[in-house]
């Protein structure tokens, strides 16, 4: 009996353990891989002019707080970055609002907050995992810089050679207004610009936009042309490699304002990206006027085939406007009675091509903007400031006042109003925005080949990623008419759009990676 009850006793406690063991999933969840963290270099960014964006303090001036305070709407929105037009200590005057002429590179735009508001602004951000990217404005300081002030009331001051002078009392300048050329020459200027980018990335800047780049060397007497553009290459990369000590996810786009992509491809030696505009170009001419529309997709193709050479991870960031242009929805080429479709068409092109694309503050909702050439107002003489006008939230709290209402500039519909319509531009780049994010075809890599049927009616473009096990083949055909148009692909998967595409519509397709070849043209 005595042993019965000890095999009894046994198993009873055999059954106790086994039932406080802890349990063991037999089907684990699968390790997805974190593509955004494998391509630190693609993003969606939406670019903030703070002065114009957010006001929080009702002094009807932008802010940093502002910023912060609408994260949501930029996390609503799909935005994955943001870049901010500088917020270095400026002069502030109506005429350089702008904040291209800096005082202080370690300091900040007191009207947009303190320091310690902009450290609030990037912790929020990253939060959301949202990168923020700040404007460098390192090819001049202004004239009132203490650097500049020095030097020209002393001949001897140590910093007399961080500038190219012209004559005793005045330095070079490739933009007029104040803003005088650094010598990127003296090894003294690049150490001091090192540290500054080293600054701002402990601060928590994950980017850099370089403004006026190819300007970086112009001021230099001895140098022609070939020589000067081979400093710039070779200054830039070794402020990128000083930066990747630091940070090596740290991201460098350039501002290289020209319309010929043969001038791009030297810089991505030592840049991450570059803004193109050529492909900016390519759009207001072959979707806003419509001129040689069959030409589109093989523009770009050829365009995009020159970087590779250069950096196999080239990544262009797409944009159709920016603060030193028309504002698009202002331009010609997209007005009349299909000026929402043509933008929608803008929107779904920019966001389904390869690298980051740009979104400029208000471009989401149509807002209006031009260059007066010196107009007078009430606010006195007025030239790009419209380009920047405040933003249209439609709730009078967040309004920035600070520049008046003029012609167009607050004509848009709000995004109040355009939240509720489902067919407002708004929620097109939403839905655009949510389609690339969730198709890593579309959100990374930069694979680009035209499609084989593309005529001047439809223009379509292949894209393809593979990372490891992902593998993923993305036909995108855009409407460049205004007729509705059908083709015949119904054995693909439908992403986006519908087979009969409605005018100026876009129609996005998944395909079979082992098929490509059957859609491309070799």
């Amino acid at each position: 009996m005595k042993k019965i009850l000890f095999i009894i006793t046994i198993l009873l406690s055999a059954v106790i353990l086994i039932a406080c063991e802890p349990k063991v999933d037999i089907n684990p969840p699968i390790e997805t891989t974190d593509l955004r963290l494998e391509n630190p270099r693609n993003d969606i960014y939406y670019q903030i002019f703070i002065r114009s964006f957010a006001d929080s303090n009702g002094d009807g001036i932008g802010d940093f707080n502002g910023v912060t305070n609408n994260l949501d709407y930029l996390e609503d929105l799909g935005i994955t970055a943001i870049w901010m037009l500088p917020f270095n200590d400026t002069d502030n005057d109506f005429g350089s609002h702008h904040g291209y002429r800096i005082k202080d590179y370690y300091n900040v735009n007191s009207e947009y907050g303190t320091m310690e508001d902009l450290e609030n602004l990037i912790s929020e951000a990253n939060k959301r995992n949202i990168r923020v990217m700040m404007d460098l404005v390192i090819n001049h300081t202004s004239d009132t810089h203490p650097w500049y002030i020095d030097a020209k009331n002393n001949t001897n001051s140590e910093f007399r050679d961080y500038y190219i002078w012209t004559s005793e009392n005045n330095a070079f300048e490739s933009f007029s207004g104040g803003m005088k050329d650094l010598n990127l020459n003296n090894e003294k200027v690049v150490e001091e610009i090192k540290n500054i980018i080293e600054y701002w990335i402990n601060k928590g800047i994950t980017g850099f936009r370089y403004d006026a780049a190819k300007h970086f060397f112009i001021g230099d007497p001895n140098s022609n042309p070939a020589v000067m553009t081979v400093k710039t290459h070779q200054f830039i990369r070794e402020l990128q490699l000083h930066a990747r000590s630091i940070n090596e996810d740290v991201y460098f786009l350039g501002e290289v304002f020209e319309y010929d992509y043969n001038f791009y491809k030297d810089y991505y030696i030592g840049l991450d990206s570059l803004f193109d505009f050529y492909t900016a170009r390519e759009i207001w001419q072959r979707v806003g006027s419509g001129n040689d529309k069959r030409l589109f997709v093989s523009n770009l193709e050829r365009a995009y085939a020159t970087y590779r050479p250069y950096n196999r991870d080239y990544a262009p960031s797409i944009f159709i406007s920016n603060h030193d242009l028309d504002r698009v929805a202002s331009m010609s080429e997209f007005g009349g009675l299909n000026a929402l479709n043509k933008l929608k068409l803008a929107a779904s092109v920019t966001l389904t091509l390869p690298g980051s694309t740009h979104i400029y503050y208000g471009e989401e909702l149509g807002m209006k903007g031009i260059r007066y050439e010196g107009l007078q107002t009430d606010q006195g003489t007025v030239y790009d400031q419209y380009r920047r006008s405040p933003f249209l939230w439609g709730e009078q709290s967040k309004m920035t006042t600070w520049l008046n209402p003029y012609a167009e500039s607050h004509s848009t519909k709000s995004v109040l109003e355009q939240s509720s319509d489902e067919n407002s531009l708004l929620n097109h780049y939403k839905a655009l925005i949510d389609i690339r994010k969730n198709n890593p075809a579309l959100m990374y890599g930069n694979y680009f080949k035209a499609w084989k049927d593309n005529t001047s009616f439809l223009q379509g473009y292949v894209r393809h990623y593979e990372f490891e096990d992902i593998n993923q083949t993305i036909l995108v055909i855009h409407n460049m008419t205004d007729s509705q148009r059908i083709v015949d692909l119904a054995d693909e998967t439908v992403l986006y759009g519908d087979l009969e595409i409605k005018p100026y519509g876009t129609l996005i397709l998944e395909l079979d990676s082992n098929l490509i070849a059957n859609y491309i043209n070799e």
